[in-house]
């Protein structure tokens, strides 16, 4: 089955966020990226604006399907906190990993344009409440007391563990380190 277009121009989108940066973002570029006649994402996006949001929704489409596999994988298996960190750092691991890397450096680029886009930060705003929300239930079915808050920790662990990784990819840790790392910022254990 073929990709419909409007995810096409997101995925081409992305790539170029991930490749020319903010800047190297056209309704033109995207068209030659995608191999699609011109005119072709002035047709599904307006405007430069209407192109980033529909980058920033295929984005979190992605990475909550990838989440939506690793909620699968737990619900199938005996919820622990164990399994739970295993799970987390397996999916940190893949997103770090030289095939998703572009992935990360394109939210990087989504979430400096929103910063200055009050439109696109609402976007942003509501789809990190989805991440937030599908955490601090997962941290409650594990009986993690204050979930709430260790889900905003452990996210914000999360991410900065990929811009680390983006800014100096020497820097990526082991699984075994994420590991550590994300059972710290869950526990609180040193």
């Amino acid at each position: 089955m073929t990709k419909d277009r409007k995810t096409t121009v997101a995925d081409a989108a992305l790539e170029l966020l991930a490749t020319a940066g903010a800047r190297g973002l056209t309704h033109r570029a995207v068209d030659a990226f995608a191999g699609l006649p011109p005119g072709s994402t002035s047709s599904c996006c307006r405007t430069r604006l209407d192109l980033v949001a529909l980058a920033l929704n295929r984005h979190a489409a992605r990475n909550l399907e990838d989440l939506k596999d690793d909620a699968e994988r737990l619900a199938a298996a005996r919820p622990s906190l164990d399994s739970f960190i295993d799970t987390l750092a397996g999916r940190l691991d893949d997103w770090m990993s030289p095939a998703k890397r572009s992935r990360v450096v394109a939210q990087i680029e989504i979430f400096i344009i929103a910063s200055r886009e009050p439109s696109l930060q609402k976007v942003v705003e509501d789809l990190h409440q989805r991440f937030v929300d599908a955490t601090v239930a997962a941290l409650d079915r594990l009986g993690i007391k204050d979930p709430k808050n260790v889900a905003t920790g452990l996210i914000a662990t999360v991410n900065g563990i990929l811009l680390g990784q983006v800014v100096n990819s020497q820097m990526r840790p082991s699984r075994k380190a994420c590991r550590l790392i994300l059972l710290r910022a869950v526990t609180g254990a040193a």
